[in-house]
């Protein structure tokens, strides 16, 4: 709502960009849900805990679908907002925050299931950090990773998958030596890592190069904080990858690896075919390309001035950068890999559920105090707010737009409202406090006759009548009296009482004060014979112009009226037995 309110229109296609407070806002809320949906720190922590899915739901959702949402909306909504001075640096917090993270839990990890899932928070962290950076080269390199990762890592899931099935175990310190009795698994794991890691001739190094190189190019505040996030990120992804491979089919077969399943068709089958698309959209680059910048030029026409390399060359900065991210991220790994690694604690897990225990805790207390089941209290509080909501009402009269009366009749009749309320303030009877409500009712529709409006008299009149016999009715199976009250609840419902009633009064000025548009008292009249077909003005209102609303007007009153003879029944049923 924000955004299109900001942007003048609720077409994406249209949206144009947009400053100022609203599109602040939009921004804000756009990213912190992107954040939630894409597991952006420190939102992160549903991701590693829905690895429990089945292998292929993970592979399928939390690589390619459904984590992919959030990076999508910041992509989608980046042409409008990107202007707004939060956009960037927001974007870049979540995004390198979560890449850094995503990274180091993944190589703190164990099981091959939740390195992959830590390893996504990662990479979708290098995706959003692109797309918030509102340069046509990021723009283009987020959304060729986007379609990258969802290939590389769905195979990886695969490979862990079909592992876990035929060895019974996911944990890297128990596996090893794979790669002689798993070889397809270990040639697809190699391929599909290696286009994670960003090394050619794998998709996976287009993509990483062309994210490479539009973060070096940036200037100012932007070149730092992304430059170092982006290299510093990429060179933990290359960690632990390598430590993720080397775990599983490095070394010597572990006790979990020496007794293994055999091989099955299907689970190796989709994994192969992803791998193949691996190397096959390194060698198609151009289609991809195509693909990829079709879809980037929707969000940013400047795209077109930039393609996908497969190959940029040794005098480009770019590679050299990458050269050094894959040396780092490699002695890093065969370093991390010798260490036997152990569980980590799940702090981040732990402590969401126990904020969400916290609440639940704190809503029963919550629901305790203020659900009591107190209908006068709930009357009150209902009161005093909408008392409350008034409050600019009162600035906004105008003195000299309000008379006191168009006829002495007018006030008689005011006074003798008044008189009936305060009446009904001394009155201890139930029985009393309905009559007073009635006469109050009653001289109301004597106002309304004073006024010219002898229809809506008749209603009041109607209306009052059967309200007061309801009350009657009804009261009769209550005590005679009022129960006895302290006087501090007797001055709270003097105070909400008074607050109401000057609340009325403030938004009956205030609107008298400021019209919004002449009557069209003159159309009416004209019309109502002519359309209308009748030489009452009022009755053609209220059955022609405003005949819905008549009609749902009488239809309240037969249900009341219903309700009044079902009461009455009862009553006579109970007095009869």
């Amino acid at each position: 709502m924000l955004l299109v309110d900001a942007g003048g229109t609720e077409r994406l296609s249209e949206l144009s960009p947009a400053t100022g407070t609203t599109a602040t806002l939009a921004a804000i809320a756009i990213l912190l849900a992107a954040a939630t949906k894409s597991a952006q720190v420190p939102f992160h922590v549903w991701l590693p805990g829905a690895m429990v899915a089945p292998t292929p739901v993970s592979a399928y959702l939390h690589s390619a679908t459904m984590v992919k949402a959030g990076v999508l909306l910041v992509a989608i909504a980046a042409p409008a907002l990107a202007a707004t001075e939060v956009w960037t640096p927001l974007g870049l917090a979540f995004g390198i925050t979560s890449m850094i993270w995503g990274s180091i839990g993944a190589l703190r990890h164990v099981d091959a299931k939740l390195i992959l899932a830590w390893g996504t928070v990662s990479q979708l962290g290098l995706m959003i950090t692109l797309l918030v950076l509102d340069d046509p080269k990021a723009t283009l390199a987020g959304i060729s990773m986007l379609f990258a990762h969802a290939i590389f890592k769905a195979a990886l899931f695969m490979v862990v998958g079909e592992i876990d099935v035929r060895t019974g175990t996911r944990d890297i310190s128990r596996l090893g030596g794979l790669r002689t009795t798993m070889p397809v698994a270990f040639w697809v794991a190699v391929i599909s890592g290696a286009s994670m890691a960003g090394l050619p001739p794998m998709l996976g190094f287009a993509t990483k190069e062309a994210a490479v190189e539009a973060v070096i190019k940036l200037s100012g505040a932007e070149l730092w904080v992304a430059s170092i996030g982006v290299l510093g990120g990429s060179v933990l992804t290359v960690a632990y990858t390598g430590r993720l491979l080397m775990g599983l089919f490095g070394g010597e077969p572990r006790p979990a690896a020496s007794d293994i399943a055999a091989p099955r068709f299907g689970l190796a089958a989709p994994s192969v075919v992803l791998s193949v698309i691996t190397v096959g959209g390194f060698v198609l680059l151009d289609a991809v390309d195509d693909l990829a910048g079709r879809a980037a030029a929707e969000l940013d026409p400047r795209t077109v001035d930039f393609s996908l390399i497969r190959w940029p060359g040794f005098d480009s900065t770019a590679l050299w950068f990458s050269t050094a991210i894959i040396v780092s991220g490699s002695i890093l790994a065969v370093v991390l890999a010798r260490r036997d690694g152990t569980v980590p604690r799940t702090l981040g897990a732990d402590a969401v559920d126990g904020l969400l225990d916290g609440v639940l805790v704190v809503s029963r207390r919550v629901a305790a105090t203020f659900q009591h089941g107190s209908l006068p209290i709930y009357v009150a509080t209902m009161a005093a707010t909408a008392a409350v909501a008034t409050i600019p009402f009162a600035f906004s009269i105008d003195l000299d737009a309000i008379t006191r009366w168009d006829d002495p009749l007018q006030a008689a009749l005011v006074v003798a409202v008044v008189a009936s309320s305060l009446a009904m303030l001394t009155v201890r009877t139930r029985l009393g406090a309905a009559i007073g409500l009635g006469a109050v009712g009653i001289a109301i529709a004597g106002i309304f006759v004073v006024h010219g409006a002898p229809d809506l008299a008749l209603t009041q009149l109607l209306v009052e009548t059967v309200v007061v016999v309801g009350f009657v009715i009804g009261l009769g199976q209550l005590a005679r009296n009022f129960p006895t009250t302290g006087e501090m609840w007797r001055g709270v419902r003097i105070g909400v009482a008074a607050a109401t009633a000057l609340a009325v009064a403030a938004a009956l000025a205030s609107s008298a004060s400021d019209p919004v548009a002449e009557p069209p008292i003159d159309e009416l009249t004209e019309r109502a014979v002519d359309d209308g077909g009748g030489n009452n003005v009022v009755n053609v209102i209220l059955t022609d112009i405003r005949a819905l609303d008549t009609f749902g007007e009488i239809m309240v009153l037969v249900v009341v009226s219903i309700g009044i003879i079902a009461l009455a029944r009862a009553n006579r049923q109970e007095v009869t037995s």
